[in-house]
């Protein structure tokens, strides 16, 4: 039997069980049973009736704020919720029993249960298996940091000097929701400052005591719950920062956090990770106010064979693409943002090598592109690319640590330019012309000049990590610690960190806070006060070898400035550790620079069931003429409609067909075709999407017309499409919001392992649309 299937019964006996006539009660309530089953319920109720001494603690295991509660002299912490379920309870059994604390129990595991739920992103089933869900990797969020759903006193002081009392609804590091005791409109965009007056009483720490952190008005709204207002933080103040990001990370499983914030930035995290890894076009970043507007390149293991088709004579060519002179003419063309082709291609004559570059724009305006393009494309080098070059300042949307300096060659970026191969056949104009002319006239386009300086390349996925110089240098040390003095010594040096051994080795846990006393530095210096220099603990390595990173602003400060005179002083004493490669700034970034260079629409490609799908989209807000195209009978911007790849059986020949055929070939896989689309409108205002390649032409000259046709009618659009194979995301890149999602939503954490770590392939779709018919 199941003394489950008997609950209801159980629970009307348990306030008798005590009771001279408990037996014959069992009798008449379970007239009919047999004797066994009699038995083994009497024992259920004999065990759940037992008095219970184990104490019932729910701080580390629920979301929802806990309070001391103590019955029959066992002091429980429960949220309000359990505490009124356990005095339900204890009414019913008469004390404190086993039956009591399981009901506890398992009431508390079933509004887990609900909360999950809840939580869970709604899946819409559409029957249109066309629709995916578009998830933005340039960093376009409404919400840039997690949400702490957290209720504290505060006052906040708008702009006009009158004072208001409210509460915090939830806080982030880079924002407040706030609750007015009243509706009253206020003005959207002024500065309010905030006091936290409860927090200031709790935690006596000087990032919040006698402190009023500057916010800005963003949105103000009534709600069910009350008036509430939407702050971002405007001050920038590091120690208020990692306060709350402290506070939040302590406090993350008392209070209820915004777990579908980390649901999303892991799955963007993830895909932006592969997506920078797989990206085919090379961002370029320029100045356009110096004489050598280049400042530098982003590289991955894709794009450097763009690097490679630009070198000539062992020389980086691309510099002359963007020279002082052709910048200034290209940048007249963008309005705001230029979109190009450009041309190249080498020859050799008389044993030296030459390399020919030209834009749409210059060929046009010298008359020369049918000559270019006739002599350059019989060459085995011939190049054509897609390029586009907008206005960008690098604005930092995360928070950097201490040591993760924002690097000055970022300050004088003006622009961004992008450099995408091409190599479908694009060239439809028909040219009468039967003479190709004079090659010597294409003679100006020639790189002649030398290249001044270097120019940096970045690897977006550097194997060297290191953010500054280090020196070997040996000195003595002492090392403190909360509960003891080591002695030790430097093994190296740089302005941010150390690598010290100790004399005795000890644990040193990581992340842990540490004080160094320079000894030996000291007697050299009266300028510098070399003690109690804050270090935590990053890592360590056998016999006692440990790496330090500075762990304040005024010990950062210091040991900058000491080291920088230290150096300079003594440069033959002080020899550099060799790089492996060249320096370059902190690889986080590099990454957020090079986000804005994502102006593509991409599409990532899963297995599933042994055939390939597409599972996820990304399209940039900025990317218009795509964003429209894609979406298509989409119900919301968050999704996007792959119609135009998929309608006419496209996607057999443009996904399956090439997946297949690089799996049984063992071929590295490339594939580009150029995508004909024809948006046509019947009598009802509907619109509809046809979708042709190249070979579903009879001819090149019944392309040609099908071209100039719907050219005419303004209907037809021409992408670029690119297929090619990605490793599956990796789950490294995104293991702190794991960690945080398997807290709270176990399911969430294994939704997002089989969303991603079946993705195998990416497409990049490039309008060429204003490229070939304007061309």
């Amino acid at each position: 039997m199941n003394v489950k299937d008997y609950q209801s019964q159980i629970e009307t006996l348990i306030p008798f069980y005590n009771s001279a006539d408990f037996n014959s009660m069992i009798d008449k309530v379970f007239f009919g049973e047999s004797n066994s089953d009699k038995f083994l319920i009497k024992m259920e109720i004999s065990r759940i009736a037992k008095p219970c001494t184990r104490i019932i603690d729910l701080r580390e295991k629920v979301i929802e704020k806990t309070a001391q509660y103590t019955y029959f002299n066992l002091t429980h912490y429960l949220t309000t919720a359990a505490d009124k379920e356990l005095a339900t309870a204890i009414k019913v059994y008469g004390e404190y029993t086993v039956g009591a604390y399981e009901q506890v129990l398992g009431y508390v595991q079933k509004i887990k249960q609900q909360q999950s739920t809840e939580a869970t992103p709604k899946i819409t089933t559409d029957i249109n298996q066309n629709i995916t869900e578009n998830i933005q990797l340039n960093n376009h969020r409404k919400q840039t940091a997690a949400r702490m759903f957290f209720v504290s006193k505060i006052e906040v002081t708008f702009e006009d000097g009158v004072v208001y009392q409210a509460t915090t609804s939830n806080i982030s590091i880079s924002g407040l929701k706030i609750k007015l005791l009243e509706q009253r409109s206020h003005l959207d965009g002024q500065l309010i400052q905030v006091s936290f007056t409860t927090l200031s009483n709790e935690y006596k720490d000087k990032a919040i005591v006698d402190q009023k952190i500057n916010y800005r008005l963003v949105k103000q709204q009534q709600e069910k719950t009350g008036f509430y207002l939407y702050l971002n933080l405007e001050d920038d103040k590091p120690e208020f920062v990692q306060f709350i990001k402290s506070f939040i990370r302590a406090n993350q499983h008392k209070y209820k956090l915004d777990v579908l914030y980390y649901f999303r930035l892991a799955r963007e995290k993830s895909l932006k990770n592969s997506t920078l890894m797989a990206m085919n076009s090379l961002p370029i970043y320029l100045n356009a106010n110096s004489h050598k507007p280049i400042l530098f390149m982003l590289r991955n293991a894709v794009n450097k064979d763009i690097l490679n088709d630009w070198r000539c004579e062992n020389t980086n060519q691309l510099p002359f693409l963007f020279s002082e002179s052709r910048l200034k003419k290209l940048l007249s063309f963008a309005k705001p943002k230029l979109v190009t082709t450009v041309y190249s291609f080498t020859y050799i004559s008389e044993g030296e090598e030459f390399l020919l570059s030209a834009t749409e724009e210059e060929l046009q305006q010298d008359n020369l592109k049918h000559l270019f393009i006739e002599y350059g494309r019989s060459k085995a080098n011939w190049r054509c690319y897609h390029l586009t070059l907008q206005s960008y300042t690098y604005q930092a949307i995360k928070s950097y640590q201490l040591t993760d300096i924002r690097p000055q060659i970022f300050n004088d970026i003006t622009h961004l330019a992008t450099l995408t191969s091409i190599s479908t056949k694009e060239i439809i104009k028909i040219d009468t012309r039967s003479e190709k002319g004079n090659p010597n006239l294409l003679n100006k386009y020639v790189h002649r000049e030398k290249e001044e300086g270097f120019t940096p390349v970045y690897d977006l996925f550097p194997e060297e990590l290191r953010k500054e110089e280090r020196y070997r240098y040996s000195s003595s040390i002492t090392l403190h610690t909360s509960d003891a003095a080591l002695a030790g010594k430097v093994v190296d040096f740089s302005n941010s960190g150390l690598k010290i051994q100790l004399d005795t080795p000890k644990l040193l846990t990581r992340r842990s806070l540490v004080t160094i006393d320079f000894l030996d530095l000291q007697k050299i210096s009266t300028q510098f006060t070399l003690k109690n220099i804050e270090y935590r603990v990053i890592s360590s390595s056998p016999k006692g070898v440990y790496h330090l990173q500075i762990a304040s602003r005024e010990s950062y400060m210091t040991m900058y400035q000491f080291f920088s005179v230290l150096v300079v002083k003594n440069p033959t004493h002080f020899k550099e550790i060799p790089l492996k490669s060249h320096k370059q700034p902190v690889t986080t970034r590099l990454h957020e620079a090079a986000e804005s260079a994502l102006s593509q629409a991409f599409f990532y490609v899963s297995t599933q069931n042994g055939r390939p799908k597409i599972s996820f989209s990304s399209i940039a807000e900025d990317a218009k003429t795509l964003k429209q195209l894609f979406n298509f009978e989409c119900k919301n911007e968050n999704q996007n409609n792959h119609i135009a790849l998929s309608n006419n059986k496209l996607l057999d020949r443009l996904l399956t067909a090439p997946l297949r055929a690089a799996c049984t070939q063992q071929e590295p896989l490339n594939f580009e075709r150029t995508i004909y689309i024809n948006k046509i409108q019947n009598d009802s205002n509907k619109w509809s999407i046809e979708s042709y390649l190249d070979e579903d032409f009879e001819s090149q000259q019944s392309k040609r017309d099908f071209v100039i046709k719907h050219k005419k009618l303004n209907q037809l659009q021409i992408l670029h499409y690119r297929l090619t194979p990605i490793e599956a995301p990796s789950l490294k890149v995104i293991s702190s919001e794991l960690n945080v999602i398997s807290c709270y939503a176990m399911h969430l954490s294994k939704r997002i392992e089989d969303e991603i770590l079946n993705i195998n392939a990416i497409i990049e779709i490039t309008d060429r649309t204003e490229q070939i018919l304007g061309g």
